[in-house]
């Protein structure tokens, strides 16, 4: 009887490690993917950020040509503005894009202010030549595209550092 009961508890130690063993394992796992998932998402972001900014620059400089072709209305606006052309349009693509992948409403909200600021920019420079847009309004697209980094890095988890720009070559 004591070897029936000893050879009991053998096969049940051995099933309790092996079921352990593989519920362990399939919690290691499962973390390592959530992890990768996790790293995949913030570079997918970061991508889509990055490619967001460089093509709002793009489209300021569009705007600001000596070159850029003026609009007098359209579907798009009633006030005259200057045509941003296909880097407009590759930044409302990237405005969607960013919507969709966006975890934060603060990164939303800057990009929407980003947008609003070159958008008066284009008006702005359909009433004024390349060159002479009043600084206030250059100077809000700036800071909107500032205001959208610090959105971006806060939600990235990047460190927050100072993105205003110097005169001098030291931040201010």
């Amino acid at each position: 009887m004591l070897q029936v009961a000893l050879a009991v508890l053998s096969v049940v130690g051995a099933l309790a490690g092996v079921t352990l063993g593989a519920v362990l394992s399939s919690r290691s796992q499962r973390t390592v993917l959530e992890r990768q998932e996790v790293a995949k998402s913030l570079q997918e972001r970061r991508v889509t950020y990055a490619a967001f900014i460089a093509t709002n620059r793009e489209w300021r400089a569009t705007l600001l040509s000596p070159d850029a072709r003026i609009v007098k209305a359209s579907a798009v606006s009633r006030k005259p503005r200057a045509d941003g052309g296909e880097a407009r349009t590759k930044f409302l693509r990237l405005r969607a894009e960013l919507t969709l992948a966006a975890h934060s409403t603060e990164t939303v909200r800057a990009a929407d202010a980003l947008l609003d600021a070159v958008a008066r920019l284009a008006e702005a420079r359909a009433a004024h030549d390349a060159g002479e847009i009043p600084d206030p309004v250059v100077d809000a697209c700036k800071k909107a595209d500032r205001n959208f980094l610090y959105a971006a890095r806060a939600e990235l988890g990047s460190p927050q550092i100072d993105l205003r720009p110097s005169r001098d070559g030291q931040p201010s």
